[in-house]
């Protein structure tokens, strides 16, 4: 029977070229505005290698104050290390606790054959979780080790891109470079990463222990729970190490979180990240941008209902149940609905690279993995946005039509 729908769908596409443009042209426009918005929140929440952990990563912010006068400092993402030296490293419940810190400043990296040409480029200290927490593709070599890290010995794994850079055609690996005048021999060389990948992206990483004053730094702290459903037991752990801290020193310490990554994504400043807002205001734009275009798109599925309605009124004649017209009124715009949705998400990724720097915050000359876009979540947002916008549009239309009189159909008289 739905063959037969098919069938019919695609011969109607036929006869009515016009109104099966519009209406195919419309829908893909609809569906490729909301997938924009979709595919880029994806990108930036899924787990997309190299951050393959995102589901199961939080992350902590500080607020610290003087006890006595209750002034202090914010931090919008970086933990001191005494305070995590001192309290956060007994942690039991997450699997592993990462810390990294990025270079601010242009990290000037040379070769020693070659000092005199010095590049800016991007510097990651890091521990030796951070190779457990990201899913990083060696090309050459291997990350520095535990043993390495702890030992604060100078090893450097570096991009492709910053190879050639460096040694040109040849291989980087076991050379050594300068980083800030400091001599590292490469250890490993990786793939290059997209700088959406912002806890992974880098083109240098060295281990944090083998550069000096390290213990005054602040890094980002990343905690990698085993399953999610330990995010609430790792949130009793943090609150067990502040009160810790406050029992003991001057200073009044109050750990924000431990976030989720998609709550973090949303840490824009001091201040707590309004999740339910953000929730609202989309929810608010979806429905928007399925409603305007569904009322719109609704008149082409009346106007096409109504060259139907005697095939409607012969086919009620000869006993068709209403919900079997119904359904092959909503089937049939089904098919032009994920017409349109295979059209508007084509579209929407041409859009998402088009518009990346906007979007995703990165730089316009920056490559997008394929990988970020082969994602089950939007593949079934289309259908679910193909199924919402083919019920809104035909839903009504096809609902007058099912209801119909006999005789009506055959006389083409429709009822208000």
């Amino acid at each position: 029977m739905y063959k037969i729908y098919l069938k019919q769908a695609i011969e109607m596409l036929k006869q009515n070229k016009f109104i099966s443009i519009i209406t195919v042209v419309g829908t893909a426009l609809a569906i490729m505005m909301i997938m924009v918005i979709i595919v880029a929140d994806s990108i930036k929440k899924s787990n997309i290698p190299p951050e393959i952990n995102r589901d199961r990563t939080m992350y902590l912010r500080y607020e610290i104050k003087n006890k006595k006068d209750g002034k202090g400092m914010q931090s919008n993402g970086f933990i001191s290390y005494g305070v995590y030296k001192g309290y956060l490293t007994d942690l039991r419940k997450p699997e592993l606790v990462s810390l990294q810190q990025d270079s601010w400043n242009k990290t000037l990296v040379t070769t020693t054959e070659n000092e005199t040409e010095r590049m800016a480029m991007k510097l990651k200290v890091t521990d030796a979780n951070f190779w457990k927490l990201m899913e990083l593709a060696f090309v050459e070599g291997n990350p520095y080790s535990e043993e390495d890290f702890k030992s604060g010995l100078k090893k450097a794994v570096i991009t492709e891109e910053t190879s050639k850079k460096l040694v040109g055609n040849e291989s980087a690996l076991g050379k050594t470079i300068k980083v800030d005048f400091k001599p590292y021999t490469v250890c490993g060389i990786i793939k290059d990463v997209s700088p959406i990948f912002a806890y992974a992206h880098s083109d240098i990483y060295i281990p944090y222990t083998s550069r000096g004053g390290y213990e005054e730094d602040g890094f980002i702290i990343q905690l990698l729970a085993k399953n999610k459903s330990d995010f609430d037991a790792i949130s009793e752990e943090i609150r067990a190490a502040e009160r810790k801290f406050n029992a003991v020193e001057e200073w009044n310490l109050t750990l924000m979180g431990p976030y989720n990554h998609s709550t973090q994504y949303l840490s824009t400043s001091n201040l707590e990240p309004n999740v339910k807002g953000y929730n609202r205001k989309m929810i608010f734009i979806l429905t928007l941008l399925l409603l305007i275009p569904a009322i719109n798109l609704s008149s082409f599925s009346l106007s096409r209902i109504k060259k139907r309605t005697e095939e409607i009124g012969v086919r009620k004649a000869f006993g068709a149940k209403r919900y079997v017209i119904l359904i092959q009124v909503l089937y049939e715009n089904l098919i032009t609905s994920l017409i349109g949705g295979i059209i508007g998400l084509v579209l929407s990724y041409a859009v998402v690279i088009w518009l990346k720097q906007w979007l995703l915050g990165i730089e316009s000359g920056s490559s997008l993995p394929i990988e970020t876009f082969v994602s089950l979540p939007v593949f079934v947002a289309v259908f679910v946005v193909c199924m919402l916008l083919n019920l809104l549009s035909a839903g009504i239309p096809a609902y007058r039509a099912s209801r119909i009189k006999i005789v009506d159909s055959l006389n083409k008289n429709q009822e208000s």
